[in-house]
């Protein structure tokens, strides 16, 4: 093996090095969930298409190493793959819904996570359903953080020990039930 074959060998390694930290780097930033198959796609084609610009670019210096970009594209497209897919089995979506009532009404709270957002429902009938709140949640040690917004204006609701505190339409805990 010539010493020219073993640089680029070499070379060809340590981007896959930095390939597989970046990749990883990048995940963790993105916290994909299971819903973001679509948008997670142009991020893969992100990736082919700044390694196919490097080796266009690398081919005018040296065509040798032109290659291993090339290459690399590909590798670097499975490494993404890899880290998404294992992102995704460790972080499963997970929602939890609980039913409560209020002077006769019903309601039905869904507390989702991975992606962390919550929805409250008015159930008018058996079939129908209106969307009243939905917001962000944030685990804070042993009760949850309900965050919405009405008329631009940001309020706060806790979910703590099977009680709802601080929904707008009434301010009194509310004892909910798991379904």
């Amino acid at each position: 093996m010539t010493k020219s074959e073993k640089n680029i060998i070499i070379i060809a390694f340590l981007i896959i090095l930095v390939d597989i930290f970046l990749m990883k780097y990048w995940i963790s930033i993105i916290k994909p969930y299971p819903f973001m198959s679509l948008g997670v796609e142009s991020y893969r084609l992100e990736i082919i298409g700044a390694n196919i610009l490097i080796a266009c670019l690398v081919f005018f210096f040296n065509k040798k190493y032109s290659v291993v970009f090339l290459i690399n594209s590909f590798i670097s497209y499975w490494i993404f793959s890899f880290f998404l897919n294992s992102w995704i089995e460790n972080h499963p979506y997970t929602k939890t819904n609980y039913e409560f009532k209020i002077e006769n009404r019903n309601f039905k709270l869904e507390i989702s996570e991975n992606p962390n957002y919550y929805s409250i429902y008015e159930l008018k009938s058996k079939d129908s359903i209106q969307k009243m709140e939905m917001g962000m949640n944030e685990r804070i040690g042993d009760s949850i953080l309900l965050q919405g917004v009405k008329k631009g204006l940001i309020y706060n609701m806790y979910f703590y020990n099977n009680e709802l505190i601080g929904f707008p339409e009434n301010p009194k805990p509310i004892e909910v039930f798991k379904k």
